[in-house]
């Protein structure tokens, strides 16, 4: 059954954003399966094809709830879908959100995570009325720190022993992004 009725549906120069759908599954599991590109991500990676149907049904049930949207990132040339991202950890009350996201290796530092992000927090903005964005990442991971801080991003705090991963305990920045400072979207 499709529960993505009025799914938010991004184009940009070379992308499409869109739902992650079940026909999606093999593109899901060879991203959420490569250990270095899960690496800082907060999840064990995936094991099997039957892991990768349950993450999709997880996006589908966050964004049926209300609770969440994860887009799929899709290369128009291609019609391939090389990774995700989105909003989770919402208030709609505060009107704020965490974005997250992540890209199949082989496309990395290609320039689709940047103009991916600009998109949605364009979108989270004027279309989801977020006044601020947050994301939450490990100092280690410096390719991450330096996308968001070129997107506007200011880090705020360190947050000690955050995230639990591989039975380890991790600390995590804090950036943030607020609509008022957000010159470009």
């Amino acid at each position: 059954m499709n529960t993505y009725n009025n799914f938010p549906v991004i184009e940009t120069e070379r992308l499409k954003l869109r739902p992650v759908l079940q026909s999606d599954m093999m593109e899901i599991f060879s991203t959420f399966s490569d250990t270095e590109a899960m690496q800082f991500y907060g999840m064990e990676p995936l094991k099997s094809e039957e892991e990768a149907y349950s993450l999709i049904e997880a996006f589908e049930k966050s964004y049926k709830s209300g609770s969440a949207i994860r887009w799929g990132i899709v290369l128009k040339e291609e019609n391939t879908l090389i990774g995700t991202c989105g909003f989770h950890n919402w208030s709609k009350s505060d009107q704020r959100t965490e974005v997250g996201y992540e890209l199949n290796r082989k496309y990395w530092h290609q320039g689709f995570m940047n103009e991916t992000l600009r998109a949605i927090i364009h979108y989270g903005f004027n279309g989801l009325d977020f006044n601020r964005i947050a994301a939450t990442i490990r100092p280690e991971n410096t390719s991450s720190r330096e996308l968001i801080e070129k997107l506007g991003f200011h880090q705020e705090a360190l947050l000690k022993e955050y995230q639990k991963a591989d039975g380890e305990f991790y600390d995590m920045y804090v950036y943030a992004l607020l609509k008022r400072n957000a010159d470009l979207y």
